[in-house]
């Protein structure tokens, strides 16, 4: 038998009593397609008749025969079936009305199967498309019959005559090609099954990736989905619409965007972050909406603390695509008064910080609004600019675009700011960082001639200076940071040798120890560009915390690996003697620190957890019969690898737990700045109040000294949590601590 022979002897069973030998042939022959043999142009007609058949196995089956003829025969033209209409329509049309046909099926997986399938018919004519976003009869699908005509046809089929003004939707003049497609998308939102509603929402936006003219119809229905009942179909709806707008300009006018900015209320964080999502591809129709919109935007910082970077990567794409709105808005955003000197704003108001990003890029679609900016404002925008390096566009090469000169690269500011307050910035940051290294040998000095107090006051000013730099030049920043922890690790060695004579020297010395070995290792593993003098530096305040622990504990057994003193510790530690200790104790009291060189530019590993946010006022529930399951998000920069980042939490006991994220949940940013986004477990089992755990960020490292340095450094913190060293406590703690700890509200559950 040829194929056709069998495509006709199975098209034959497909009009059997049974429906299963029904659905089986109808499966048959979508099988047949695809094991590569043509499907005859004829099965047509038998699958639009099985779409009404009694049995819905049968008609799933007849939809899925439709959709393989239509992408077979799209342009074949074919005779609508209407006895009086002698007009041809493309099979693609026709196949795309019998499916829109089954959206009002009474069954809901028809209904459904319906509803994706529209999404497969890019190809349709315009005209058939926009009839599914409106349930009234459009004027161009109408067919125009000579009155005469319908006045036989009444009269011969015994029809009364109706008055002029009423119309005959029975008539021809309304008997529509595109009957089937009138209203189907309204239909399918409408529908009181989820699965439906979904399905339209997926389908309207395939559809409108590949026709731009049917966007308007779109916004209209999808802005309605915003308010469905069901999160799933809000947040479908809104990022539907985002990736709609991806592809062509989507515009609200007031009304919808009151429905669009009631999502930011959404108690759902996925709904909200799609919301921010949507509106970086939104142009509002009337500038009298920016307002709404931005009180909107204050809201919802207010009320979620949590979406405050995400708002600001919203009005970042926001700001670009409404430079006109903006530039009409900065006197009152900024409260500029031209009767009175403008007031510098506050930096950390999240609000002003909002304002800041949305001006400035719209200052990327019209460097003209830089003319208009108050000169603090620059300033601004370099501060903001490396606390939030994805919200702040390049700004050399917007000043480049706008015929700004600079001056240096401090803080990247413009000559228009002012040129003698820039060489006054530039200078007083070389002159303090000059002068502030130049103190070190100072301080070096004061010690050397046991002048402990003068060179502890000495070493605050240091301090102080250091910490102003990082103020003036970010270029400095990572110098100063380091400076800071050297200065700290050197004012132990000044307290130490202070000291060491006195009753309470053996009470805090093995504290500044612990300490000491701690700031020493944070340097060495936190630190991108550190040189191997300040290496050396670093390992050798580790040598001074060794021997200050050997020197008061005399029976700690200890493994060393340290070339320098490595053997007088083993001694000491083995078998401790008067002679042994007392040239350890001269070792200490004649200490120096080693320089560090600051020329080298360095970068510290810093981390910032964005989610969770501090909770207090809305404590989060839990169950301690179960794990506690936390979805954290953080930003990570300047780290060599991913493998030493942990997540630590500290529970009200003091007890800890470590979590260490898998290498895909890090998203690289930059070149060793990462995301991370991962969801952690908590054991909360010995939980039975309302309690505070911490968050924070780690950095794992290999000490020197396995064990004895893990032992020192657990020390420290056994000693401020006023608790006693056991072996229960003595877990191994070689970490590095580089974000600040977010403090997480809990409360059982009832």
């Amino acid at each position: 038998m040829t194929q056709m022979e069998i495509q006709k002897t199975i098209s034959n069973y497909a009009l059997d009593n049974d429906p299963r030998v029904r659905k089986s042939a109808l499966d048959a022959l979508v099988q047949m397609h695809l094991r590569g043999s043509p499907l005859d142009l004829a099965t047509y007609n038998l699958a639009v008749s099985s779409l009404r058949d009694d049995h819905e196995e049968v008609r799933i089956a007849g939809l899925n025969l439709i959709g393989v003829l239509s992408s077979l025969y799209p342009d074949h033209r074919m005779k609508l079936a209407h006895e009086q209409v002698d007009e041809t329509t493309r099979l693609i049309d026709d196949a795309f009305n019998k499916v829109c046909d089954l959206v009002n099926d009474s069954v809901v997986v028809i209904r459904t199967k319906a509803c994706v399938m529209m999404a497969s018919y890019q190809h349709v004519s315009i005209d058939t498309l926009k009839q599914t976003f409106s349930k009234q009869i459009m004027s161009h699908l109408r067919r125009n019959v000579p009155r005469y005509k319908a006045q036989q046809k009444k009269y011969a089929n015994g029809i009364i005559p109706i008055a002029e003004g009423d119309f005959d939707v029975q008539s021809d003049e309304f008997h529509l090609l595109d009957s089937g497609a009138c209203g189907a998308f309204i239909h399918g939102l409408e529908d009181e099954y989820e699965e439906v509603r979904y399905a339209s929402i997926d389908s309207i936006c395939e559809l409108c990736m590949y026709n731009e003219q049917l966007t308007k119809k779109a916004v209209e229905c999808l802005v309605d989905m915003f308010n469905d009942e069901i999160d799933k179909i809000r947040v479908n709806a809104i990022q539907s619409l985002r990736k709609i707008g991806s592809r062509s300009i989507l515009e609200f006018d007031e009304e919808q965007l009151e429905v669009a900015v009631g999502a930011l209320e959404d108690s759902d964080p996925v709904a909200r972050q799609a919301t921010h999502d949507l509106f970086t591809v939104v142009r509002l129709t009337s500038e009298n909406s920016m307002t709404e919109f931005l009180q909107a935007v204050d809201s919802n910082m207010k009320r979620y603390p949590e979406d405050t970077l995400s708002i600001y990567k919203c009005l970042r794409d926001f700001g670009k695509r409404h430079n006109d709105y903006v530039e009409h808005l900065i006197p009152s955003l900024l409260k500029l008064d031209k009767r009175y000197l403008p007031k510098e704003a506050n930096v950390e108001d999240n609000l002003y910080t909002a304002y800041v990003i949305l001006i400035i890029n719209a200052c990327v679609s019209n460097v003209k609004l830089l003319d208009t900016l108050p000169k603090y404002l620059f300033r601004h925008f370099a501060y903001f600019k490396s606390k939030y390096p994805e919200c702040i566009p390049d700004l050399r090469k917007l000043y480049k675009k706008a015929n700004i000169k600079l001056e240096g690269d401090v803080d990247c500011l413009p000559m228009t700011f002012s040129t003698s307050e820039k060489k006054i910035v530039a200078e007083d940051a070389e002159n303090y960082m000059m002068a502030t290294t130049d103190m070190l040998q100072t301080i070096k000095t004061q010690v050397l001639h046991g002048e402990y107090s003068t060179a502890l006051l000495t070493l605050e000013v240091a301090i102080r200076n250091f910490k102003y730099i990082t103020s003036l030049k970010p270029t400095f920043v990572g110098k100063s940071e380091l400076a800071q922890l050297y200065l700290q690790c050197f004012e132990i060695i000044i307290q130490i040798k202070q000291s060491h004579s006195s009753p309470t020297y053996a009470a805090t010395a093995q504290l500044s120890a612990a300490i000491l070995l701690r700031l020493s290792y944070t340097i060495q593993h936190t630190f991108l560009g550190l040189s191997q003098q300040n290496l050396h530096a670093a390992m050798y305040f580790r040598i001074m915390a060794n021997m200050i622990w050997i020197y008061l504990k005399d029976n700690i057994e200890l493994s060393a690996s340290l070339d320098g003193l490595k053997d007088d510790l083993i001694k000491a530690s083995q078998t401790p003697s008067s002679t042994q200790m007392t040239a350890l104790h001269s070792f200490i009291t004649s200490f120096i620190p080693l320089d560090i060189n600051l020329s080298n530019s360095v970068r510290q590993s810093k981390a910032s957890i964005t989610h969770p946010i501090t909770n207090p006022d809305r404590p989060s529930p839990f169950a301690s019969s179960f794990a506690f399951k936390v979805h954290v998000e953080a930003n990570i920069n300047n780290i060599e690898t991913t493998t030493q980042i942990a997540i630590e939490v500290i529970l009200p006991n003091k007890s800890s737990q470590t979590f260490w994220p898998i290498p895909d949940h890090f998203r690289p940013v930059t070149p060793y700045c990462y995301n991370l986004s991962t969801d952690i477990n908590i054991d909360l089992s010995l939980l039975t109040e309302s309690s505070i755990i911490l968050l924070r960020i780690v950095q794992s490292f290999e000490p020197d000294l396995h064990g004895l340095d893990e032992h020192i450094m657990k020390y420290s913190d056994l000693i401020l949590s006023n608790k006693s060293v056991s072996n229960e406590t003595m877990v191994p703690n070689s970490s590095c601590v580089i974000s600040n700890p977010v403090q997480y509200h809990l409360q059982p559950t009832k």
